[in-house]
């Protein structure tokens, strides 16, 4: 079978799995297919395309006639007009992807790439005013380990044959280590050494905290010696931390220690809700959307400023980082102006003066 054969079928595979309804293994598995090949989403795109017009033929039954109109599948149609201005807004959040599809336009305007939103000059006498925004990177180091660093954090890679060694710099990121005996993984934090072998885990530096959190496998945490107190007896400067558990190193000299807690699955998932993930939403009001995507995003908030706006039904896929490909959807397909200062994205309504 030829590459393009491959595409072809994996891509309508996709589309029908989409249509049904996918569980979250399903999402992160269509999420790497989809980052894998710049091809990929133009023929989902295209897959999804003829799935959905299909659905058009839905206007015609056999007591109208015994062949269907075949203006049904006209542009003009109505059915297919309305298809357009929806297919605008879940094309759009698709092909906001970062890399694998970034480029490919999505029908009827170009996706901007994440970070940088457009003048808004298609839409007479609205305005858009914005700051850009760090974004979330994800890495593939040397070995195979996959690194995602939340927005603002950076690292600094130090491989050796004997040991493979990053220093977070500043801010949270989630390792998904490649396993290899030989060469143990070591995060460095502020002095804190985060050991591992094949396991995934996420470690945040806030303030004079450090946490590490572990989702699987298992990992070593190695305090300085000074952090730890004499006449502690739940603090140590070494622990073994198991998944679905977490370890808090403080620094602070009044009060330093590491305290390896359970965590409950609630808690987990808000500890990691900044994880990139597959959001799709089907005629879905705009404050369920804005709610949905500001847990994902914190501190970077979407606020509505008008309360007409919360009541407005839109259907967009999206991944979850996407905040500004989001507000570009809702800027060319309602028109809907955004001013953002600092970490808040304002929302207003169309024509707003």
């Amino acid at each position: 079978m030829s590459k393009h054969d491959r595409i072809t079928s994996e891509a309508a595979k996709w589309a029908i799995r989409i249509d049904a309804g996918m569980t979250g293994a399903e999402q992160d598995e269509f999420l790497e297919w989809l980052m894998a090949d710049s091809a990929h989403g133009a023929e989902l795109e295209r897959q999804r395309l003829h799935w959905d017009r299909l659905d058009i033929l839905a206007d015609w039954r056999p007591v109208h006639a015994s062949r269907p109109n075949r203006d049904l599948l006209a542009v003009s149609h109505p059915a297919w007009r309305a298809f357009f201005s929806k297919r605008r807004l879940l094309l759009g959040g698709i092909l906001a992807l970062p890399a694998a599809a970034a480029c490919i336009f999505a029908l009827v305007f170009l996706e901007p790439a994440p970070g940088h939103l457009p003048p808004v000059a298609a839409i007479p006498g609205v305005a858009t005013t914005h700051e850009p925004i760090s974004t979330i990177e994800q890495q593939k180091l040397d070995d195979g380990t996959i690194v995602e660093l939340n927005r603002g954090a950076s690292i600094k890679v130090l491989y050796t044959a004997t040991e493979r060694h990053v220093r977070l710099e500043h801010g949270e990121a989630n390792f998904n280590v490649a396993k290899d005996p030989n060469r143990p993984f070591i995060v460095n934090i502020n002095g804190v050494n985060v050991r591992a072998v094949g396991t995934s885990f996420n470690v945040r530096h806030e303030g004079a905290a450090i946490e590490v959190l572990v989702t699987s496998g298992k990992v070593q945490v190695q305090a300085p010696r000074e952090t730890v107190p004499d006449d502690s007896t739940k603090s140590v400067a070494n622990a073994l931390v198991n998944a679905g558990q977490y370890a808090v190193v403080t620094l602070e000299s009044m009060n330093p220690g590491l305290v390896v807690r359970a965590v409950e699955t609630h808690r987990m998932d808000e500890m990691i809700a900044w994880h990139p993930r597959l959001l799709d939403f089907s005629e879905r009001p705009l404050a369920d959307i804005v709610e949905e995507v500001n847990k994902c995003n914190a501190p970077i908030q979407l606020v509505l400023a008008e309360p007409e706006l919360a009541g407005t039904i839109v259907s967009a896929t999206l991944r979850s980082d996407q905040v500004e490909n989001l507000v570009s959807l809702l800027r060319n397909g309602f028109g809907i102006r955004s001013e953002c200062k600092g970490n808040t994205i304002t929302l207003y309504k169309e024509n707003r003066r």
